[in-house]
């Protein structure tokens, strides 16, 4: 099958800046998902903190947390690699 079509709008609302934003997003919505899911899976129930920690990292954030999840020995070692706070 080819590629889907999409009328003129759409394809104008995705390409444009707040398409990208909004697409970006839904990403990285999915990855913090995906973690916390392996966190279950590795180490047990995500606490609060974790799930609080993991809504405020961006993209580039969330994939150093994935390569310490992958390579770290345990959930502290994990929240090691989550920036610290700043007031922003």
């Amino acid at each position: 099958m080819g590629e889907k079509i999409l009328n003129p709008f759409t394809q104008a609302f995705l390409e444009s800046p707040w398409g990208q934003e909004i697409l970006q997003q839904g990403e990285v919505q999915e990855a913090r998902r995906i973690i916390q899911r392996l966190i279950r899976r590795r180490f047990g129930e995500v606490s609060e903190a974790v799930e609080a920690n993991l809504q405020r990292l961006n993209r580039e954030q969330l994939e150093k947390v994935v390569d310490r999840l992958i390579d770290g020995n345990s959930l502290e070692e994990l929240m090691a690699a989550f920036p610290p706070v700043t007031d922003n």
